[in-house]
């Protein structure tokens, strides 16, 4: 059982962020804040996500478990208006999710959180670290997009690079070593990821300016990045496609 208030534009970024991989997700609610996990139906992108007790406006109750349905928590957010306050109250007994706004209320039935996949954690560490801001990597996303259907990022001692080639085009996102917040490579490192995963994820990531990549050969890519003012955080783990020879 609990009780939650929390800012209409906080809770949208972090649905939107979990939509990008799951129709349905296991939130576990507390004194600390909201935690998710998610893993996508084709185990190739995972989403580790937190909203800190301090991207709430209100909460009462014991720490709970719950499994929602994304696209009705949608359906409220888009009954909200900016600077609209979200209240969400859950009773176990009668198994109803109570969420209002301004002067709606919607019970919705709640699914069982022991039917959701509860991903386990890799330990992943790639070895280069890129901090990289969002315009950029959007921009490379959108030059990216009429090309390929997969991306490769390189990291190296002279920057970072997001290069797509198809059959008769390519396309190079160059981002000189100077011009990045952080950098953090011995080799150079390499690796191929589908694009629409890729382009998903950064395009959910609507608050922070910049996010950190970390790279490897051949590697899991993790994202790193702040939400909803830096009262949240969370990262995304996508799995590379391994390059043809």
């Amino acid at each position: 059982m609990f009780k939650v208030r929390i800012r209409m534009e906080v809770l949208r970024e972090a649905v939107e962020i979990i939509s990008t991989l799951v129709a349905e997700v296991k939130l576990t609610v507390s004194k600390d804040g909201i935690d998710a996990k998610a893993v996508d139906p084709s185990h190739v992108a995972m989403l580790i996500l937190k909203l800190k007790d301090t991207a709430l406006e209100l909460f009462t109750g014991e720490t709970t478990e719950i499994g929602v349905d994304v696209e009705k928590i949608k359906e409220v957010l888009r009954l909200s208006r900016p600077g609209d306050i979200i209240e969400l109250q859950y009773e176990g007994g009668k198994n109803r999710l109570v969420v209002s706004v301004g002067k709606i209320t919607r019970h919705m039935g709640v699914v069982d959180p022991a039917g959701i996949t509860d991903p386990k954690i890799p330990n992943v560490t790639p070895p280069g670290v890129a901090v990289v801001k969002m315009d950029e990597l959007r921009q490379g996303i959108r030059g990216s997009e009429s090309i390929s259907d997969h991306v490769t990022l390189v990291l190296d001692a002279t920057g970072f690079t997001m290069h797509s080639e198809g059959e008769t085009d390519k396309v190079d996102l160059h981002i000189p070593a100077a011009s990045l917040s952080r950098i953090e490579v011995k080799d150079a490192v390499r690796s191929m990821y589908p694009l629409d995963f890729f382009s998903n994820m950064v395009k959910s990531i609507t608050s922070s300016e910049e996010v950190t990549l970390h790279l490897g050969n051949e590697y899991p890519l993790k994202i790193e990045f702040q939400l909803a003012g830096d009262r949240g955080e969370g990262r995304f783990l996508l799995a590379p496609r391994v390059e043809e020879d």
